[in-house]
């Protein structure tokens, strides 16, 4: 066969609003070559997902094509029927998507999800539905291909059982269920810690080759699209501004935005001469300890009696106005212990002092009105905000749940908010699915300091960022806590951001804590050899980013 088999010409695309059309993609012209691995990048809102989700043909309802093409293979598909595109989406051109828990249904096993895609390919591909025997064992071994322990076992275990690595490389084998042309990665690391997107990253390298697929991976990780692509585009306002190799763009990029973005990159030693020329950032603003955690254990049990000790007797203590920093692997705790901490889900055993009050106990009404006081900054923003909700009325929720303000209030103090965040008052019409990830998590935040809380408990809050927008973010959270007299409790896998802007730093394995103290002498002098192997996968990352950069830089 000959001819590219994804070309996009002269592409625009609208999308109707409750204020008025938004010029989403302008002039996109794109080709991608059969065994091409092409990333693209961009700030959040920048059209990265909304010009993908056009090529599988899942673009928003009120979007509208003003002019232009996008041909699959020669064939244009920017006019198909519901019928004809399925036979293409999911077949020839799949998708890995950003967040699996949002993709995942909780009600149902592993395997039964997979093996009711496969058969829904079947029948839409014209073919007899195969037996349950047989679309077991097919599922069986795409857990096998994506490198997952014991697929037998997995296929009978449901969504919440696996960690967020192994959920990924789950959506990972149903994407190649129907044995695509192409496949698209939609930030297919974006909330992982950096040994298991190391993991991730090598699995998608390895299925390039192994099962000649052609790839477009989507992420504001430069290091990631590094690691993968061999072309790159740059999109900026629903435009590619620049695309070529990846490692001429890196190396020498000729757009000011590409510029811009490159040099936002967070690296480890970057974060370290930041924190030597900004001595006073990071330091507590008063004495004495606003939260304890004693002896903190978790154990989740099944029906079977079998137990998991998720974490296993923590002790630390966070003084006031300190940014006190938590990471480790997926499934080490962490996310675990922050819920916890906020009396989100109960502790085993161990107890939780807040401003020197004991809140294990704190039930009804008393531990409601402590929780003004403590607020948590959940890692997936698709989740955490309600889809029939406007942006204006989840913001002002906790105003209304926690305080006698009138209507007018809060709505100028939703505005403020929103200003704060740096996006625009008119978003408080808005829906969830009219935002991108970056700015509904911008979204959440916003929503978690309405109440002007003590403590702020951030679980992974710039994962779903672009590196630009991050920068912003971390920033705009030093100067909140300084003007709020806030404590943070930051979680992260991202160890540039750790190192930037925690002043304490415990690191996790496996529910227990193998390595703490001051931040920078943790990364200086780490003493556990976990706490190496993370500090050095981060390291890698941040070298396939800077490939202009001398190696071992």
């Amino acid at each position: 066969m000959t001819g590219p088999l994804l070309d996009i010409q002269n592409y625009r695309l609208d999308i109707g609003t409750f204020d008025g059309p938004v010029h989403v993609l302008k002039d996109i012209n794109l080709t991608v070559n059969r065994g091409d691995t092409l990333g693209i990048v961009g700030e959040s809102g920048s059209g990265k997902t909304v010009l993908v989700r056009s090529v599988l043909g899942i673009g928003p309802k009120a979007s509208k094509v003003v002019q232009g093409n996008i041909a699959f293979d020669g064939q244009d598909i920017t006019a198909l029927s519901e019928k004809d595109w399925r036979k293409i989406r999911g077949i020839r051109i799949s998708m890995i998507f950003q967040d699996p828990m949002t993709y995942l249904n909780p009600l149902f096993t592993i395997g039964q999800q997979i093996s009711d895609v496969i058969a829904a390919h079947e029948k839409a591909a014209g073919h007899g539905v195969s037996s349950k025997a047989t679309r077991r064992a097919r599922t069986e071994d795409l857990l096998d291909q994506v490198g997952l322990p014991n697929p037998a076992m997995l296929f009978d275990q449901y969504p919440h059982q696996l960690s967020g690595g192994m959920r990924q490389r789950v959506l990972i084998a149903m994407a190649l269920s129907g044995k695509p042309d192409l496949l698209i990665a939609d930030e297919p690391t974006t909330a992982l810690d950096v040994t298991v997107q190391a993991q991730v990253l090598d699995l998608i390298n390895s299925l390039v080759e192994k099962l000649n697929l052609t790839v477009i991976m989507i992420s504001h990780d430069i290091g990631a699209i590094a690691t993968i692509a061999k072309r790159c585009a740059v999109m900026y306002k629903g435009e590619i501004v620049e695309q070529g190799l990846t490692a001429d763009i890196l190396s020498a990029p000729k757009h000011e935005y590409t510029k811009r973005l490159l040099a936002a990159v967070p690296d480890i030693d970057t974060a370290a001469a930041k924190v030597a020329a900004e001595p006073a950032v990071g330091k507590p603003a008063k004495p004495g300890v606003l939260l304890e955690a004693i002896d903190l254990k978790k154990v989740y049990r099944s029906q079977s009696g079998s137990e998991v000790t998720a974490v296993d007797g923590i002790n630390l203590s966070v003084a006031t106005g300190e940014i006190f920093g938590v990471v480790g692997e997926s499934g080490s705790g962490k996310s675990t212990l922050a819920r916890m901490l906020l009396r989100l889900i109960e502790p085993t055993s161990g107890d939780i002092i807040f401003d020197g009050r004991n809140i294990s106990g704190l039930t009804g009404e008393p531990m409601r009105l402590m929780r003004r006081h403590m607020q948590f900054v959940f890692q997936n923003p698709h989740s955490a905000l309600n889809g029939r909700h406007t942006i204006g009325d989840a913001i002002g929720e906790p105003l209304r749940i926690q305080t006698s303000m009138g209507r007018r209030d809060i709505e100028a103090r939703v505005e403020a908010l929103l200003d704060i965040v740096q996006l625009p008052k008119m978003f408080k019409y808005r829906y969830p699915h009219e935002l991108s990830g970056g700015q509904k998590q911008r979204i959440c935040i916003a929503r978690a300091i309405a109440l002007n809380p003590r403590l702020l408990i951030l679980d992974e809050p710039t994962s779903a960022l672009d590196i630009s927008v991050q920068a912003q973010v971390l920033d705009f959270l030093q100067e909140l806590r300084a003007e709020l007299d806030l404590t943070y409790v930051f979680i992260s896998h991202n160890l540039a951001v750790i190192r930037q802007i925690c002043d304490r730093t415990i690191v996790m394995k496996r529910g227990v804590i193998v390595e703490q103290g001051e931040t920078e002498r943790l990364f200086l002098s780490p003493q556990h050899e976990y706490t190496r192997a993370l500090i050095e996968s981060g390291r890698k990352t941040s070298r396939a980013a800077n490939l202009s950069a001398p190696a071992g830089s």
